[in-house]
């Protein structure tokens, strides 16, 4: 491979931020259910590029303790969100809605949660205000609930049926499956990088064309995981064995990897030597089956709205292709990049196709793909990474002593780019992050 080279180094963060702070009461039919409610909501800007940004919203219950929310805004600009992570969201025009998922649904007075997004917009980008929490406007107190009017009648007839049945199982239930979410050893503050789960690697269920890498416990892990569509080197797509140790410490990290090879390097009927972007994307598909399917191990253990192709050299062309599928939030390039010449029938027009976050990674000048990647990144339009280790070569990430690194660097991007993880994020794009680890280079775009 081969690239003019261009050198600089850039830290860019836009950012705006507004608080808005509120509280509203509820109307309820029995004093005894009616809920004292508050809450303030944090809306920041944490990156801005033409025509795209990336925000951070914070929640916080100022009222009684809530178990399930759902937030609710109207952008003022026509602005769009296109990937979420955090939460689920539904947008309809210009109205947003952002209800919990399974790990962040209760929140206790004066506690928080956090969600963070992508979005598009067109002309302007202004911040939204007129946030509600569970349908309570937020305009900055909180409202304690009334005393019913009529407390006598509705005490005798109702604290002998409910008080017994109510008190037996609502206390058992509630404090048992809170608990387990509760300390799981990952909540979404945590890096990803600090895990270390035991990893199964496996044969993919009904095809014999992947090799999946997973937590052997998915319940271990807390919450659905993001997935990771991986593509060979020499794009080998029956033999894998040169990533399984790569493949496998990402999968340590909670992620589910699935490569493209068969897991004992049988013949699986897919050709190698060239890319099959259609591979990666299929793999997403596959991910998406074994989801929904009764018996799996993963059986809803995997996050569908965080997704990543990744790739390596040849395979890295695949996830650059596969990359503009609208169900992939991420992508990772390693010693890679389109050709100038448009080889393999791709040119470097497809670069500008891609509509999320890229990392590019290179082993430096003996690195075959040094100046491919460079220029990939410098014609990028999408907020991009380029990672440079000097003494990686073109193999070391997946073989070679750097690949602890390499591997650390993917790590801390998906889970900055899939979980919106601060931390994960200050070590990619900071100073004091990869790019003060020698013999690393960091440069980045559009953020």
């Amino acid at each position: 491979m081969r690239i003019e080279s261009s050198f600089r180094r850039r830290l860019t963060l836009s950012a705006a931020a507004v608080l808005l702070t509120a509280g509203a009461g509820v109307a309820a039919t029995h004093a005894a259910s009616a809920a004292a409610a508050g809450c303030q909501v944090g809306y920041t800007v944490t990156s801005q590029w033409q025509g795209g940004f990336g925000a951070s919203v914070s929640v916080r219950n100022l009222g009684d303790p809530i178990n399930g929310w759902k937030l609710t805004w109207s952008f003022p600009a026509g602005q769009t969100i296109t990937q979420l992570w955090n939460g689920t969201h539904t947008q309809s025009g210009s109205q947003v809605t952002v209800t919990n998922v399974s790990y962040n649904g209760g929140i206790p007075t004066g506690g928080s949660t956090e969600f963070g997004f992508n979005g598009s917009w067109n002309g302007s980008n202004p911040v939204p205000s007129g946030f509600a929490l569970n349908g309570v406007t937020c305009t900055g107190g909180v409202t304690s609930p009334s005393p019913s009017p009529t407390p006598s009648p509705s005490a005798s007839p109702s604290a002998s049926p409910s008080a017994s049945p109510s008190a037996s199982p609502s206390a058992s239930p509630s404090a048992s499956p809170s608990a387990s979410p509760s300390a799981s050893p990952t909540p979404p503050s945590r890096p990803a990088i600090e895990n270390n789960f035991p990893v199964t690697r496996e044969g993919a269920y009904g095809t014999n064309r992947y090799t999946v890498f997973r937590p052997s416990n998915p319940a271990a892990v807390g919450r659905p995981m993001p997935v990771l569509v991986f593509g060979n080197g020499a794009c080998a797509h029956t033999n894998g064995s040169e990533v399984v140790q790569a493949l496998t410490f990402v999968a340590a990290r909670g992620f589910v990897v699935v490569d493209t090879a068969s897991v004992d390097g049988s013949p699986n009927g897919v050709q190698s030597g060239s890319p099959i972007p259609s591979l990666l994307t299929d793999g997403i598909s596959w991910a998406e089956r074994e989801n929904a399917r009764a018996g799996s191990p993963l059986y809803q253990r995997i996050d569908l709205s965080r997704v990543a192709t990744a790739g390596h050299s040849c395979g890295g062309l695949e996830a650059l292709i596969a990359g503009q599928d609208r169900r992939v939030k991420s992508v990772v390039s390693l010693d890679s990049g389109l050709f100038a010449d448009g080889s393999f029938g791709y040119s470097r027009a497809e670069l500008s196709k891609l509509h999320t976050p890229v990392m590019f990674l290179d082993g430096g000048p003996s690195d075959i793909a040094y100046d491919n990647t460079r220029a990939n990144y410098d014609l990028t339009q999408v907020p991009a990474v380029l990672a440079e280790h000097p003494q990686a070569g073109h193999v070391g990430f997946i073989t070679g002593s750097q690949m602890t690194d390499g591997m650390t660097a993917v790590v801390q991007f998906l889970d900055m780019t899939l979980n919106g993880n601060a931390t994960a994020r200050a070590y990619i794009l900071g100073p004091s992050g990869l790019a003060a680890r020698a013999p690393w280079t960091v440069r980045s775009k559009n953020f």
